[in-house]
């Protein structure tokens, strides 16, 4: 099953992809996600976290979680550029969403979409993470197609999407491996606006989804200046 990969980095240095100190490894690592590319035969793109710029979000596609982690993790080719960028650039998580890569296009702007694709046309996208009891997983994503027109009136200019983890993190907490994840995408003209939504009525009818969340991560990330996808 095609799936989307979204991954987490960090400059170690603490500067962003577009500080001269990183001029070096950027030009490493544009040329390894050019590989990746390749390789998978989806785009690569790169987001910049707006809350702290030294980290930067890997978004692209493979054929099925197995081609990423058992093939293409393992391979020469992805071992070689690993190696280049390890002094100056760390994975903070990795992940697998049932997002269909096919809709991994920044053109690709839908206001009457379902939660599908990644509206990363949007000059701001916030990437929601709802940790959710798997025994409220249904109720949740009912609540959520039920009440998501309300973001999607307010956002206006750009489009929502996402979709459930499916590889868990696991960690020795117990209680915290048994929390499912869904990633909810959704474009911004600014973080102002997406924090004016928080104020609204709608938001009232929206935020129904918290009756059935363990945890939230809310971050804002932006296409970093002078990178196109790969």
């Amino acid at each position: 099953m095609p799936v989307t990969e979204l991954a987490l980095f960090h400059f170690k240095n603490n500067k962003s992809i577009d500080s001269p100190e990183n001029e070096a490894v950027k030009a490493k690592l544009l040329s390894g996600i050019k590989d990746q590319a390749s390789y998978a035969s989806y785009p690569v793109y790169l987001l910049t976290q707006v809350e702290d710029p030294s980290y930067l979000y890997l978004v692209g596609g493979w054929e099925s979680v197995e081609t990423h982690m058992e093939k293409w993790i393992p391979s020469k080719t992805n071992q070689d550029i690993m190696l280049q960028l390890q002094d100056n650039l760390e994975v903070a998580w990795l992940q697998h969403l049932d997002v269909s890569p096919g809709t991994l296009s920044p053109d690709s702007v839908n206001l009457e979409s379902e939660c599908s694709g990644i509206p990363l046309a949007a000059p701001v996208i916030a990437i929601s993470r709802y940790f959710i009891n798997p025994l409220k997983r249904g109720d949740f994503q009912s609540t959520l197609a039920t009440n998501k027109h309300h973001l999607l009136e307010f956002t206006k200019a750009s489009s929502i999407g996402g979709g459930w983890r499916l590889d868990p993190e696991k960690t020795e907490d117990v209680e915290t491996n048994m929390k499912d994840e869904f990633v909810l995408f959704s474009g911004w003209g600014a973080i102002e606006n997406h924090l004016k939504f928080a104020e609204t009525e709608s938001f009232k009818e929206f935020g129904k989804i918290k009756g059935y969340l363990e945890g939230a991560e809310i971050k804002h990330a932006r296409r970093p200046s002078n990178v196109a996808a790969v």
